[in-house]
């Protein structure tokens, strides 16, 4: 009978179980989460959610199985919608016990990178070490030097919780005070980890444009190479294995990059005044740094062929075509424009490929159509001395007037017809757009 006692018993038992099959489950998938999400990548994170959702929609589906055994069909499935209610309230105490106990553990590491910045601000190498020592172990001291040396908070960085800053926008510790930082986390470590806090220090100037430094910085990582007379920059192998940060360099194309972009003919020139020439995967950063035909002419003395360079380009190499896209703004803002065209004229002197398109447009096009969108924004005529080195400029691109048929090309064609369909929309958009204003500002009518 539906009414007898064992079968009352029996609904009992199966509401009581199914009841507290949400809460159990979610008890244990949050403390789990929380417990391992510092370790998760985004695919372990949606993999988590993945599993979360897969047990909550498979409870209902092994309730109805066991409910059918017990001829309790609906006290199960009760049990389980009764059941999320006390869910809910699982994953709010156990969220927010949770948060209490990270709130502690965030105000400390507040407080030990608080005492290093003060130690760096002093100046005081002892108090660093010291204050270096009680960090967690995932903050190295390249991770830890990025950190102190950064700008305030707001900056968009991933450790910018770590030090809250009133001001926001100046740098934590004064550049000299960071290179006493750096030197006293440098002591008795061993190589690798020297370099990679000397690539932190290094990104920080780039930051901050402080090339005055750059002399101190190339003196300090020459003491780092096991040859004090190496006539390379470059990272020792194997590197070390620092978490990371904001500040990490990949390799040694990097290190060339950051001085080259950052401060390009003064950069290059007090790199190779260090001592230092350039590894063949450096010279490419180092020629596209360069901005003046002197510079162009210290790098050949330095020991650099851009001719044998030029030659060897790779497939995604274009460096005349890169320059050329940015020719226009320099000449516009250039007091000297004839240095631009000198600088042109050394590339192609030293054999750059002037038929190497790039995007489907060899360098003459690129310069072609960055002059004329510049003449269309100017307000006023060209100086004479830019228009003279904006026809040099042309007639070495363009030796017989016209863009020179395409002969190789440093992209695919794919990526030359995902970059033409954007130039196209861009196109149509600036149409539109004209349109709308000369329906809304109709021209004066005589």
């Amino acid at each position: 009978m539906d009414g007898s006692p064992d079968q009352i018993a029996r609904r009992r038992r199966a509401l009581r179980r199914w009841l507290f099959a949400y809460p159990l489950a979610t008890l244990a998938f949050s403390l789990c989460f929380f417990l391992w999400a510092d370790r998760l990548d985004l695919g372990g994170f949606f993999l988590a959610l993945l599993a979360a959702g897969v047990v909550a929609l498979a409870i209902p589906f092994v309730a109805l199985i066991d409910g059918a055994r017990a001829g309790a069909i609906g006290p199960a499935l009760s049990g389980c919608l009764l059941g999320i209610l006390p869910a809910l309230l699982v994953l709010l105490l156990v969220d927010q016990a949770v948060r209490a106990y990270q709130g502690g553990g965030y105000e400390a590491q507040r407080k030990r990178f608080a005492a290093l910045t003060q130690a760096s601000e002093r100046g005081d190498g002892d108090a660093i070490r010291a204050a270096m020592a009680k960090l967690p172990a995932e903050y190295g001291p390249g991770r830890a030097l990025c950190i102190v040396g950064g700008e305030g908070l707001g900056t968009g960085s991933g450790d910018d919780w770590l030090m809250p800053d009133p001001d926001g926008i100046r740098p934590r510790v004064s550049t000299a005070r960071l290179f006493d930082a750096a030197q006293a986390l440098m002591r008795e470590r061993p190589r690798a980890q020297q370099q990679t806090l000397l690539s932190a220090l290094l990104v920080r100037l780039s930051e901050r444009n402080e090339i005055d430094h750059l002399p101190r910085w190339l003196r300090l990582w020459r003491t780092t190479q096991a040859d004090p007379g190496a006539r390379l920059l470059l990272f020792d192998e194997p590197r070390d294995p620092d978490a990371m940060s904001d500040c990490r360099l990949e390799g040694n194309v990097d290190l060339a990059r950051v001085v080259a972009s950052s401060w390009h003919d003064a950069g290059l020139r007090a790199w190779i005044r260090a001592g230092y020439g350039f590894a063949p995967e450096q010279e490419l950063a180092a020629l596209e740094g360069v901005r003046t035909k002197a510079g162009f002419d210290e790098l050949i003395a330095a020991g650099l062929d851009p001719a044998a360079r030029l030659r060897r380009l790779g497939p995604d190499e274009a460096p005349l075509s890169r320059l050329t896209g940015r020719l226009s703004l320099w000449l516009d803002d250039s007091e000297d424009p004839a240095a631009q065209a000198d600088l042109v004229d050394a590339y192609v002197g030293a054999g750059a490929d002037i038929a190497r398109a790039a995007y489907g447009r060899t360098p003459c096009q690129e310069f072609t159509e960055s002059e004329a969108e510049r003449e269309g924004a100017r307000s006023q005529a060209a100086s004479p001395a830019r228009q003279a080195a904006a026809r040099r400029i042309r007639q070495a691109l363009c030796p017989q007037g016209q863009p020179p048929p395409a002969v190789s090309s440093s992209t695919t064609p794919y990526e030359d017809s995902v970059s033409a369909a954007a130039e196209a929309a861009a196109a149509a958009g600036r149409a539109h757009a004209d349109a709308d204003a000369v329906r809304e500002h109709p021209p004066a009518q005589r």
